[in-house]
């Protein structure tokens, strides 16, 4: 839950992820809860499976959404996560790396600094500008790690 708050956060402020305002007419909105805004009905979760399977990136990050804010399911989270991600989506590449960053110790088990860099990487090479600060902040961190490790063998 706390990886899905850190990057709800994160992409509330640089403004990538959207609000939740629910459109209910033409120029009306009311105000729901995240959950509310990417809940599915079980029909809608299906077709985005059968779409996320078919190579669909934003199916697959939909459904990263839905599993995070709705359902709080890390496993599935991750799993189409990283689908929407290797099928190109730049902002599930981003979001990637930072989960694979986080040194939250409940996430622990899922850290994995080579990986992140990679997928920031690929988001930068994928044109997502924003990502170049994460990136030299996990580098830097990587050559942190690697001083540590030769002056305590």
């Amino acid at each position: 839950m706390k990886a899905c708050l850190l990057l709800f956060f994160y992409f509330s402020l640089i403004g990538q992820l959207h609000g939740a305002d629910v459109k209910i007419k033409e120029n009306e909105s009311v105000m729901g809860s995240t959950a509310m805004t990417y809940d599915l009905s079980e029909e809608k979760l299906m077709k985005l499976k059968y779409k996320s399977q078919h190579g669909d990136s934003e199916a697959s990050f939909r459904l990263y959404q839905y599993y995070c804010f709705t359902k709080n399911n890390i496993d599935k989270q991750l799993r189409f996560l990283e689908r929407s991600a290797s099928q190109g989506n730049v902002t599930a590449q981003f979001n990637y790396g930072v989960f694979l960053s986080d040194t939250n110790p409940t996430l622990s088990e899922y850290y994995n600094l080579n990986r992140a860099i990679y997928w920031m990487e690929f988001a930068v090479n994928n044109g997502n500008i924003d990502t170049k600060s994460k990136l030299q902040e996990l580098k830097k961190l990587k050559r942190m790690d690697r001083r540590k490790n030769k002056e305590n063998p």
